[in-house]
């Protein structure tokens, strides 16, 4: 196999050993290797056939109730924006976002979101121009 560097060979070689599907005959440091038959009853091969994926998707599974977590993260993102950690709030309103199932509690959530983004403090940029990401000001 002079196309496959040596040691890729010798590695596969030793894991058909070990899988008991090779042998090895020889004497150090002159090994061969030779495939075995197979062993045990060998089951019918079954094609396989395409998956057909469904045409229409399901709807998303709503929550009836609020999930007591996402009230929770709300609650303690409300407490964050009060004391003025407003970036922190987003993220975890962020979070009580991924765990909702509920589109208006979503909705309530985006809306609270951006309005904790738009209370955080501007970066300021130094001289020579660099800034955050999504932080830019156009000057």
């Amino acid at each position: 196999l002079p196309e496959y560097e040596l040691h890729s060979v010798q590695r596969a070689v030793c894991r058909l050993v070990m899988l008991n599907r090779a042998e090895r005959k020889g004497v150090r440091p002159n090994f061969r290797y030779y495939a075995k038959a197979p062993v045990g009853p060998i089951g019918p091969i079954v094609p396989r056939y395409p998956v057909e994926k469904a045409e229409v998707m399901p709807e998303p599974k709503q929550e009836s109730a609020p999930n007591q977590v996402v009230i929770a993260m709300m609650d303690e993102a409300k407490e964050l924006s009060d004391k003025g950690l407003y970036l922190r709030a987003a993220t975890v309103l962020m979070e009580a976002f991924n765990r909702s199932k509920n589109e208006t509690m979503r909705a309530k959530i985006l809306k609270e979101r951006k309005r904790c983004l738009s209370m955080a403090p501007r970066v300021k940029t130094t001289g020579d121009g660099w800034c955050l990401a999504g932080r830019a000001r156009n000057v």
